[in-house]
């Protein structure tokens, strides 16, 4: 069956279902047009905001890469919205959206570290004038003006949502597109968005996180002249969080923009699958840069052809059905540990973690395969998470 990428979001037809998030990778015109001359189906501009008090200022450093060994888990990072000035910005986007009418082009906004209608009134009509293709409503961002009433805290009440949500409304005919914070009630927040107008919702932002702490100085890091902050937390560790997101926001009917932890193809069509009809991406560019797209794609397309399937709308939601409460889940369907011994490294940690965290039913001596009693094993799963060789497979009973 032939197969494409083509994808149809809020009237918007994309060349591929994936776009730069509004975050570092878009924070600029000349950035953006690298990455559509890369191949991006789209891109969100780095929030526009007011950038004349000194509190909007970046500090430095502040963004952090998360570790695991040599490996990128996320990305720590607080900083602020577009340090641009809406005047350029405007001239920008109309720059864009002229030499690549085919890319989806959308404008992130937050005014007001406390909802200003006036601003998110006035913006958003100048936007609809610079011909963006949908407006972004960043009511999530989880530092800076969240601390004073702001951003995240927007996102975080049902009234708070409706009141700038219907401001926007009332004030151009643009698709609208609501951001909203991970940490939230995200099927009110979804809720109160649509009441109002919304046309989609975005999920989820970066998680409030605190990047860690220095061992020699016990000052918490980055550290920006001996002190720091609370962080947004993105990449790799919050994609189970964002496919709940996702999945939930879904679930009411609403178009979905997802992201948070998108890397490779494997994990777009999981949020696909989870409901979204468009993926932004930020952390796997910031690791690896704008040439991810071409094995995003690549990979994608593949897999819509192995599964028979025509589009990547052929996917979005269909996971949905299989959510279940957790009272409503099977307890008749048990499992059982078996070990794939022609995999097996002989390593024993399966040992170990059923040993003290599971149900002991997992024996083994250096160098020898684990042997694993069926009577004792609890189908937990445990020692099939843990296996570094994926040897341990959960068999029914």
């Amino acid at each position: 069956m032939d197969a494409t990428l083509q994808t149809t979001f809020l009237g918007v037809t994309l060349n591929n279902p994936f776009l730069l998030s509004s975050a570092p990778p878009s924070r600029s015109r000349e950035m953006i047009e690298r990455a559509f001359d890369a191949g991006w189906g789209g891109a969100v501009i780095k929030t526009l905001t007011q950038v004349e008090s000194p509190a909007r200022r970046n500090v430095t450093p502040r963004i952090r890469a998360i570790r695991n060994g040599n490996h990128v888990i996320g990305f720590t990072n607080m900083e602020l919205a577009s340090m641009h000035p809406t005047e350029e910005w405007l001239a920008d986007l109309a720059a864009i959206k002229s030499r690549y009418p085919d890319r989806g082009l959308g404008a992130s906004m937050l005014y007001g570290g406390r909802p200003d209608e006036k601003q998110w009134r006035a913006v958003a009509r100048a936007c609809e004038e610079a011909g963006v293709d949908w407006l972004e409503l960043n009511l999530s961002c989880p530092h800076g003006g969240a601390e004073d009433g702001g951003e995240f805290a927007i996102g975080t009440r049902s009234d708070a949502i409706r009141s700038v949500v219907g401001w926007v409304r009332e004030s151009v005919k643009l698709p609208l597109i609501v951001k909203l914070p991970a940490f939230s009630d995200i099927d009110a927040g979804t809720k109160a968005a649509r009441a109002a107008g919304a046309d989609a919702v975005a999920v989820i932002n970066t998680l409030n996180a605190l990047s860690g702490i220095d061992l020699d100085t016990w000052r918490p890091i980055p550290s920006v002249a001996g002190e720091s902050a609370f962080c947004g937390l993105s990449g790799r560790a919050v994609k189970p969080v964002a496919l709940r997101c996702v999945a939930t926001a879904a679930a009411s009917g609403v178009p979905v923009s997802g992201m948070g932890g998108i890397y490779d193809w494997r994990d777009a069509a999981e949020f696909l699958l989870a409901g979204a009809s468009c993926l932004q991406v930020c952390s796997a560019v910031m690791e690896h840069g704008y040439g991810i797209i071409g094995d995003l794609c690549d990979g994608l397309l593949a897999y819509l052809k192995a599964k028979g399937l025509s589009r990547p709308a052929d996917l979005t939601g269909k996971a949905l059905p299989h959510i279940a409460p957790h009272a409503a889940l099977s307890r008749e369907a048990r499992v059982v540990a078996a070990c794939r011994q022609e995999r097996c490294l002989r390593c024993g940690m399966c040992s170990v973690s059923c040993r003290d965290a599971g149900f002991q039913a997992i024996a083994w001596r250096q160098g020898e395969h684990p042997r694993i009693d069926r009577d004792a094993c609890d189908g937990c799963g445990l020692c099939a998470g843990v296996c570094p060789a994926g040897c341990i497979a959960m068999e029914p009973r």
